[in-house]
Parts: C-alpha cells; sequence; structure tokens
C-alpha cells in the first residue's frame, strides 16, 4: 500500500495560504499608495532610471527655488531703483522751476527731502538684509545720517566700502547679477546733494529767494550733473528688469521641465488604479479561497475516513 504524508499536504496548503496573504497585502498597498514599490529594490532594472529622474529633479527644483528668491528680489530692487530715479527727477524740476522764478529759498528743504528719499531706496532690506549691499548684508550702504553729515566729511565715508556683487545661479550654465551696489549706484546723486549742501554752507550760501550769480551757476551745475544721474539710475533699473525677464523665463523653463520629470518619474512608479483594483479583488478571492482549503485540511482527521 502506497503511504502519502498528510505533512506534505499541510505543508502545501500552508505555502498555498501564504503566498495569498502576500499577494493580498501588495494589492492592498499599491491600492493605498498607488507606488509599484516600496524601495528602489521594487523597481529592478527600472531603479537606474528613476534615480537620474529624481537626481535631475532636485537639481531642477534647486536652480527653481533660485530663480523664484532672484525674481522677488530683483522685483523689489526695481522698485527702489525707479524711487531713487523719481527723487532725482523730482530734485531736477524742483531746481529748474526754483531758477526759472528766481527764488532758491525752498532749495535747502528740498535737498533734505531728497536726500532721505535717496537714502531709503538704497538702504532698502528683505528680510533683514540689505539688497543693495552685496555680500556685505549687515551694513547698510548709506553710512550718513543726513545731509550736513554727508557736507561735513569725505562723499567716500557717506558710503560702505565693503561687498561685492552677488551672482545667483538659475541654471547649470546661467549665473544673473543679483543687483547694482548700493555705494555705486547712489554716489552720483550724493556727489550732487554734497555739492549744493556745501555751496549752500559756505560763504556764497545759504540759497535765498534773491540768489546771486554764485547761486544760480551752483543750481545750473547740478542741473548739469543731475541729468548725468537720471540716466545712469534708470540705466541700472532698466539692467535689473533685463535681470528679471531672464529670471522670468527661468522659472517658467524650471516649472515645464519639472512637469516632464514628475511625469517620467511617475509612469515609472506610479500604479494603474484600475488594474489595482482587479488585483485586490482577485487576490481577496483568491485568499478566501486559500484560506477556506487550508482550514478544511487542517481540520481533517483519521475520524473521518472510519465513519
Amino acid at each position: 500500500m502506497v503511504r502519502i504524508a498528510s505533512s506534505m499536504i499541510n505543508t502545501a496548503a500552508l505555502n498555498d495560504l501564504q503566498r495569498s496573504q502576500f499577494e493580498l497585502f501588495e494589492a492592498q498597498r499599491k491600492t493605498a499608495s498607488q507606488r509599484e514599490a516600496e524601495d528602489l529594490k521594487g523597481y529592478g532594472r527600472d531603479a537606474k532610471s528613476l534615480v537620474s529622474l529624481q537626481r535631475m529633479r532636485a537639481k531642477s527644483e534647486g536652480h527653481l527655488q533660485s530663480a523664484q528668491e532672484l525674481n522677488i528680489r530683483l522685483e523689489l530692487q526695481d522698485t527702489h531703483l525707479g524711487r531713487a530715479a523719481d527723487s532725482v527727477a523730482y530734485l531736477r524740476d524742483q531746481l529748474t522751476t526754483a531758477l526759472a522764478l528766481n527764488d532758491l529759498s525752498s532749495v535747502s528743504e528740498t535737498l533734505e527731502d531728497v536726500f532721505s528719499d535717496i537714502k531709503g531706496a538704497f538702504n532698502a532690506t528683505h528680510n533683514g538684509q540689505y539688497l543693495f549691499g552685496g555680500t556685505n548684508t549687515a551694513d547698510a550702504p548709506i553710512q550718513a545720517s543726513d545731509l550736513n553729515d554727508l557736507a561735513t566729511n569725505p562723499l567716500a565715508d557717506a558710503v560702505t566700502a565693503d561687498g561685492e556683487l552677488i551672482k545667483v545661479r538659475i541654471d547649470d550654465n546661467r549665473l544673473v547679477n543679483a543687483g547694482p551696489l548700493g555705494r555705486t549706484e547712489a554716489l552720483g546723486a550724493l556727489s550732487a546733494l554734497r555739492d549744493l549742501e556745501v555751496f549752500a554752507q559756505g560763504p556764497n550760501g545759504p540759497f535765498t529767494e534773491t540768489p546771486d550769480q554764485n547761486q544760480k551757476d551752483a543750481i545750473k551745475t547740478a542741473l548739469n550733473q543731475l541729468s548725468t544721474v537720471y540716466g545712469d539710475l534708470i540705466q541700472s533699473q532698466a539692467a535689473n528688469g533685463r535681470s528679471m525677464n531672464e529670471a522670468d523665463a527661468m522659472i517658467e523653463r524650471h516649472i515645464s521641465q519639472n512637469n516632464v520629470l514628475d511625469k517620467l518619474t511617475g509612469d515609472l512608479t506610479e500604479v494603474d488604479l484600475a488594474e489595482v483594483a482587479v488585483q485586490l479583488n482577485q487576490a481577496q478571492v483568491q485568499f478566501q479561497a486559500t484560506a477556506s482549503v487550508f482550514r478544511t485540511i487542517q481540520s481533517l482527521s483519521l475520524v473521518d475516513f472510519l465513519r
């Protein structure tokens, strides 16, 4: 008589039950995570491609953040450069009007207002750091406390000497200037203001409502100087605008690139929910059937055959 060991049947049934449990678990995991695998080992030959895509995505995201932060900075700088240029234009208009009216009594007050505007523009901050300080973000670019301080000390003392231009990488092969330095951009306006204040404090000053020829000549010299200063500020604002346009273009490029990389990564990692739903249903049915068979085998005994 051929004997068949019942332990083999139990072992086979247990293996089937364990396999169906694993398949059910995997189907449930895919349904919950919507991912093919939990780690790179689960992607087999696609793991290398997935790692490469993730590295490209991380690099592109880093450049995107840099470009976005730069864009915010450039927008703020555009506002403050425009403010400085408007202040110089205002001073030029006020001096022209005063000269035409032959009344320079308001010049000193106008100088004070314009100095305050110029200083406020180039000492503007963002997140606690000076926008126009370059690499020196801790010290204000314009150090002169007021117009009198500007006039009674050397012009070089009116600005911070430290700080270099900041360059921001917004792509692998593209560095963009983060903005001009206050100590250079404000120097022309400060020089014109200082010359007028030094004149006002000198033997031919102050400016009066009945100006003499020396006072008129000082105003005319300042007007010529301010025309150049205004043009330089407009050029700086234009250069800042070009950098802003470049940052905008890079932001759009990186967003588009990230979307493509996300899709490629998703093609490797994301599951087909309809397919997984079918797998889950099949795994549940198989598990229930296997468990039923296992319970039946476990309950069998010799008594069942002797009845």
